[in-house]
């Protein structure tokens, strides 16, 4: 095995898949794994390709279609091509397909090349770039090459639910959704993808599908505090200037995209206690895309009395059960809410009252965005192992109140 380093701009990558598009003979087995893909540059190599699929090498095409990068004409073209080609899409934005990645086989030899290149004009030429070029002598090193690509494997020959081929079909899905932009959007860098793609106000089917994650670790708790500390500034500032209409800022971008949510809850059990949790507007306002605000509220007016209170609605369906009994599973649509002139976003969960769950007990909730439910909130009680790693997560105090919050 031979391990050679690509220092771009001094050995510029698309001058070396170039050399190796043409060696002769032909590669027999050829694999280009990239998260964003120019017209301009799969142009450059396809006269090479299309003359090593008369020669029956077997090509694919791995692709991204995340934050824009890769446009609607790049994937017209590569149909037109009729090779293997397909698309990785996670329906949840912050999952994006981010590898980058060449393979080339041959009967003495393969190569595999792995680094920060994309296939785009910056990514092969321009850029400051780095990779790996890793070479196996075959058959001497056919074991050591064949655990490489079993270890890639997710990626040179993907699966699964969040894998797509690339057709006619679901080109014109793409399209029509205006999930991908045009070459001269993506060039210009505009993420036309950013919401998830399985908002239960769709009326049509979600076309991505997902796959679960491993929650990260908590984020830092000083970046947090630091965070709220300049949402509570800019919402004392919109105060004074009796501008703000709606209970949550929906001008200024989110600070975070998180995984999770982790959240000590208030006292739920008790006669007449109605069971809702609350969490504070600083945390919602960090993370709206999370909560789905403002996209999926609907403003409505309710009369009690004399007062009249403006409330901000949404009802998707939760999963939710409790660590204690993992197999109970409650499928139940939510009321998430807040109403104008209030320090808090409520939302009602009754199978967490029914699970035991009361003050200081730890709730992870995640956006999952399934077909049947868009959030999964879990219970964890006091004194169970999850409980002792969760609390950790819950760092951040709310004002005038004993819980506390954190994100993952």
């Amino acid at each position: 095995m031979h391990i050679d380093y690509i220092a771009q701009p001094d050995n510029q990558l698309g001058n070396v898949l170039s050399k190796m598009l043409d060696a002769d003979p032909p590669a027999s087995s050829i694999v280009f794994v990239s998260a964003f893909v120019s017209v301009q540059t799969i142009m450059r190599v396809k006269r090479q390709i299309l003359g090593l699929k008369k020669s029956d090498s077997n090509i694919r095409f791995v692709l991204g279609i995340d934050l824009g990068g890769t446009s609607r004409e790049v994937l017209a073209e590569l149909l037109e091509w009729d090779i293997d080609v397909r698309i990785i899409k996670h329906r949840i934005p912050r999952h994006t397909f981010h590898p980058k990645l060449y393979l080339f086989k041959w009967t003495d030899r393969a190569t595999v090349i792995i680094g920060s290149n994309n296939m785009t004009e910056g990514g092969f030429f321009g850029n400051y770039e780095g990779a790996a070029c890793i070479t196996y002598s075959l058959p001497e090193e056919t074991e050591a090459f064949d655990t490489a690509r079993r270890q890639l494997d997710r990626f040179l020959q993907p699966d699964g639910p969040t894998v797509y081929r690339l057709t006619k079909k679901f080109l014109a899905e793409l399209i029509n959704r205006r999930v991908i932009p045009a070459e001269a959007e993506a060039r210009k860098g505009l993420d036309t993808t950013t919401k998830s793609e399985a908002s239960p106000k769709q009326k049509s089917r979600p076309i991505f599908g997902k796959e679960d994650f491993a929650s990260p670790p908590p984020l830092p708790p000083e970046l947090i505090d630091r965070l709220v500390k300049d949402v509570r500034a800019r919402r004392k500032a919109a105060k004074k200037q009796a501008a703000a209409t709606l209970p949550v800022d929906d001008q200024t971008r989110d600070p975070l995209l998180p995984a999770a949510f982790y959240m000590t809850l208030p006292t739920l059990q008790g006669p007449s206690i109605p069971g809702e949790g609350r969490i504070p507007l600083e945390a919602i306002e960090l993370a709206k895309e999370f909560w789905g605000w403002p996209d999926e509220y609907v403003r409505e007016v309710s009369t009690r009395g004399k007062s009249i209170r403006v409330y901000w609605n949404w009802r998707p369906k939760w999963k939710v059960w409790s660590v204690q009994t993992p197999n109970i599973i409650a499928t139940k649509e939510v009321r998430m809410y807040m109403y104008e002139n209030s320090s808090d976003f409520r939302f009602y969960v009754r199978p967490l009252v029914d699970a035991g769950g009361d003050l200081g007990d730890v709730v992870r909730i995640r956006r999952i965005a399934e077909p049947d439910a868009e959030y999964e909130c879990v219970l964890a009680r006091q004194g169970t192992t999850e409980y002792k790693e969760w609390i950790k997560a819950c760092a951040q105090p709310v004002r005038n109140s004993t819980r506390r919050f954190g994100y993952a």
